[in-house]
């Protein structure tokens, strides 16, 4: 039957598309020959905010994990960078039109929260990994209103779906469809042979609590802790602990006092500053402090730097497009 016909809003449908999953499994312990086998990569597929830059997709970060990759967020055009990762040695191959390649992996995403700039990417997700191969449902993981939010995505390319998979373009039932989990609490919320992975409750402003969310991910060699938009609580220091490399986001605090203070009022409800990170380095004490997210306000890139730098002398970079880490 054609999609075009059947509605994908119809409720038999849904079920289909969508169901609760990623539950968490029982606790595996690395050995210690995963940990001396396994490779951890983290990727910034995407460092920016809703201000336009020519040279900062959305925000996106990418775990890799012995060529398993983990994503978080999927702000506006990030996926086309997965293009300059072809051929790197701890990245899937890059072949068409099959489920055993980069475009099959891309098959689960964590997202922070439901601000624009973080899910904009998206419908991008969905659907193009799915014309180039993956055959399986992508798994998404988010707050409240994720699963209505890809629903709609579906039913907004109705027709383009219907297309593929009924006209003359060979086509795979699945790889279009979402699996998703809602989350409202600190939990597991993923955890296979070698990666759990929490997601941490974040005040991040006048999103009420638990739709705002961090993300601590734990392989055999290392610690990544992504702090989704937040502002300064100490009560994250937690799920901070034991980071080797904590990437969070920032705000020029120099930017920020040159606003009217209904701005500064905002900005603090909903963000961190230089200062303010600088505290929070301190007291983690990270191997890698990775400044992503950048509020500049007016402020340049060396600028945010020296700013940060006149706070915290730890090891810390501002992160950009496509930037390693390993």
């Amino acid at each position: 039957m054609s999609l075009a016909l059947k509605p994908l809003a119809s409720l038999a449908l849904i079920g289909l598309l969508t169901a609760q999953s990623l539950q968490a499994a029982e606790p595996t312990e690395p050995t210690s020959t995963d940990r001396e086998s396994s490779n951890t990569t983290v990727v910034m597929l995407g460092t920016g905010t809703p201000i336009l830059k020519h040279d900062r997709a959305g925000q996106a970060i990418l775990v890799v994990v012995d060529k398993e990759m983990y994503l978080f967020d999927a702000g506006p055009g990030f996926v086309k960078h997965f293009d300059a990762l072809s051929g790197k040695d701890f990245m899937p191959e890059d072949i068409y039109f099959s489920n055993d390649s980069v475009y099959g992996e891309m098959n689960k995403v964590f997202i922070t929260h439901l601000d624009s700039d973080h899910v904009l990417g998206l419908p991008e997700l969905m659907l193009r990994p799915w014309i180039m191969g993956r055959s399986e449902p992508l798994k998404v993981v988010g707050p409240r209103g994720t699963e209505a939010m890809t629903t709609n995505i579906l039913e907004a390319y109705v027709d383009d779906l219907d297309h593929r998979l009924y006209g003359t373009q060979p086509a795979n039932p699945d790889g279009f469809k979402v699996s998703v989990s809602e989350i409202d609490d600190t939990q597991v919320v993923h955890r296979d042979d070698k990666v759990t992975i929490t997601a941490f409750k974040v005040p991040h402003g006048s999103w009420e609590e638990g739709m705002a969310f961090g993300y601590r991910v734990e392989t055999p060699e290392k610690t990544v802790v992504i702090s989704g938009d937040t502002r300064y609580d100490e009560s994250l220091y937690e799920h901070f602990r034991g980071a080797d490399i904590l990437i969070h986001e920032v705000m020029s605090e120099v930017g920020v006092s040159q606003q009217t203070q209904d701005w500064q009022d905002y900005m603090y409800h909903a963000h961190t500053s230089t200062q303010q990170l600088a505290e929070i380095g301190r007291e983690i004490e990270p191997e890698l402090l990775v400044m992503t997210h950048p509020l500049f306000i007016g402020q340049s890139d060396e600028q945010l730097r020296d700013e940060m730098a006149g706070y915290y002398d730890g090891n810390f970079v501002l992160a950009s497009d496509l930037d390693i880490y390993e």
